[in-house]
């Protein structure tokens, strides 16, 4: 499941991560996205990844097709992602992932840094 959240940051556009995630669930968030992506201001991402059971790769796929469709939109939308995670390998992916972009700040933090990361995204 992919829940919106409020951080209380206008400029903020932040998600909260947990259990399986299927197809429904990322057209759902891109659903959310897209307005932000055809806005005429930037926004930053704030992205909780809590316990997660799994991912359909049908979820996966739609997802990169979202990106790849809208590549142009993120790179000129976007401006800082924090993950919080305490799965060191979604944390390693993630940073491997944004060295290609480097138009996009990206970090990475544990829950115990939740605080923090909510302040450097803001």
């Amino acid at each position: 499941m992919i829940k919106k959240i409020d951080i209380g940051h206008d400029q903020v556009l932040a998600f909260r991560v947990e259990g399986e995630l299927d197809v429904q669930d990322m057209k759902a968030s891109q659903k959310v996205i897209k307005p932000e992506l055809e806005s005429a201001a930037p926004f930053n991402l704030y992205l909780e990844m809590a316990a997660t059971e799994g991912v359909e790769p049908a979820a996966v796929q739609e997802r990169v097709s979202f990106i790849l469709s809208n590549f142009s939109d993120v790179l000129d939308k976007v401006k800082k992602i924090a993950l919080v995670t305490d799965k060191d390998w979604l944390q390693h992916l993630m940073s491997g992932v944004f060295t290609m972009v480097p138009s996009i700040e990206q970090r990475s933090f544990s829950f115990d840094e939740k605080e923090a990361a909510r302040r450097w995204v803001a």
